[in-house]
């Protein structure tokens, strides 16, 4: 009996080839071609390509670290040389914008609207033996004059079909709690919270119901998709949260069930500036949450981002957390 357990593991734990791997991403990525918007593989031999697209990179950063962001800089309007300077005057360390041939990471896009390009994505499948193979994306930027029209949630919704036709299991990416239209973009998408391990790693499951919440002036409910009532609920209490779970007993004994939801209406609560903090005995409990869970755990990890982004002078233009104190990075070094 043992060895079957070891077996059974070991099949589940089994990753793909990386022969396999390209093949899913060839059938992810050939339909994305035509249809609108349209994902056509960036020309990695066309240099005059390559450094507008590590332009558009970069200002995926620079969007949210210059001081004006209603004047987005133009990617098309930057040398080579400029991206250097703005990359070591903004970029963070361990921040690098590399040349999309040198990427083993992902695979450089362009995004097509009748047939002009409007920004860039990367895309790569990953499988990291659990939960099988998965879609990954990277680096959506859209350029300045072609937002607010749709584009980006076109996309991701395209990203998830071709993704589902496949028999993926996810469609992933990784964000930066400091890019608030970002995070409020995902979230409105349908992504849930993975973790907030060191960035907040979000992901829409092909298998698992997406995420419904619903905003009221008193009250941000998490519900069930079948009949729409909540599974959580928050309240506000002047600088205090109240947390409320409505599983069922039913639920609660189902160990097939593991989705766990908490990590996502905390986030959502977040992004609306409602406190998330219940207690002292829960904020002092907060390093049980440091890789996902209750919104304590998400509560410490702002605090670490926004402390280390003062750090280096960078803006930070978030919502304020009723009852969250902001000390600097070396008082919680």
């Amino acid at each position: 009996m043992e060895r079957e357990l070891e077996l059974e593991l070991e099949l589940e734990l089994e990753m793909l080839s990386e022969d396999e791997l390209k093949d899913l991403h060839r059938q992810v990525a050939e339909p994305l071609r035509a249809g609108t918007p349209a994902v056509v593989p960036l020309d990695l031999d066309d240099a005059g390509a390559r450094t507008l697209w590590r332009a558009c990179e970069l200002c995926s950063f620079l969007d949210h670290r210059i001081d004006n962001p209603a004047m987005p800089l133009d990617p098309r309007a930057m040398t080579a040389g400029d991206i250097d300077a703005w990359s070591s005057r903004l970029l963070l360390p361990g921040e690098r914008i590399s040349d999309p041939r040198e990427s083993d990471w992902y695979r450089s896009y362009w995004i097509l609207v009748d047939g002009e390009r409007i920004g860039t994505i990367a895309l790569q499948v990953w499988d990291w033996g659990w939960a099988g193979p998965h879609l990954g994306f990277a680096s959506l930027y859209v350029f300045p004059e072609r937002r607010r029209r749709g584009h980006a949630k076109r996309l991701l919704t395209r990203l998830f079909a071709a993704m589902e036709q496949v028999g993926l299991s996810a469609l992933r990416l990784e964000t930066d709690w400091l890019w608030q239209p970002a995070v409020r973009l995902y979230l409105d998408c349908g992504f849930a919270v993975a973790n907030w391990k060191h960035v907040l790693s979000l992901v829409r499951w092909r298998e698992l119901p997406t995420p419904r919440v619903r905003v009221q002036q008193a009250r941000i409910e998490l519900l069930r998709e079948s009949d729409q009532t909540p599974i959580f609920s928050a309240a506000r209490d002047g600088e205090q949260l109240r947390w409320h779970d409505h599983h069922t007993e039913a639920e609660r004994e189902d160990r097939a069930n593991l989705q766990r939801w908490e990590p996502t209406l905390a986030l959502w609560l977040a992004t609306h500036g409602w406190p998330l903090i219940r207690s002292e005995r829960t904020w002092a409990d907060r390093l049980r949450w440091m890789d996902a869970g209750m919104p304590e755990g998400l509560a410490h990890k702002i605090q670490l981002w926004e402390a280390y982004a003062r750090h280096h002078g960078l803006p930070v233009r978030t919502p304020r957390i009723p009852g969250l104190s902001y000390p600097s990075w070396e008082a919680l070094s």
